[in-house]
């Protein structure tokens, strides 16, 4: 298993009602999260910076499947995102433990 957060930032030139319409749209049509995907949490804050986090089991397609989902959001509303960075993390405990070693 393997957990991905992307850190993304939408562009404050469109009308929210916009993005809000494309977001509701690839909900309702189940295609996001892209298959393979376990959304664990989709979060946004004022100002338009959201926080995906993301599980997947298949470490193999962990990255194809992080750029399928920035590429599905690209494609669906092109300027929607003026920033995307998605990381692998791990628990804390782990992380720890790791430079205790």
């Amino acid at each position: 298993m393997m957990i991905f957060i992307t850190f993304w930032t939408l562009n404050p030139n469109l009308p929210p009602s916009k993005i809000a319409e494309v977001a509701a749209k690839l909900l309702e049509k189940g295609l996001f999260p892209v298959k393979g995907v376990k959304m664990l949490g989709f979060y946004v804050c004022p100002g338009g910076r959201g926080v995906t986090i993301n599980e997947m089991e298949d470490a193999a397609a962990a990255s194809e499947n992080a750029f399928r989902e920035y590429a599905m959001w690209m494609k669906e509303l092109p300027g929607l995102i003026t920033s995307w960075d998605t990381l692998p993390a791990i628990a804390a405990e782990k992380a720890v433990s790791i430079v205790l070693e």
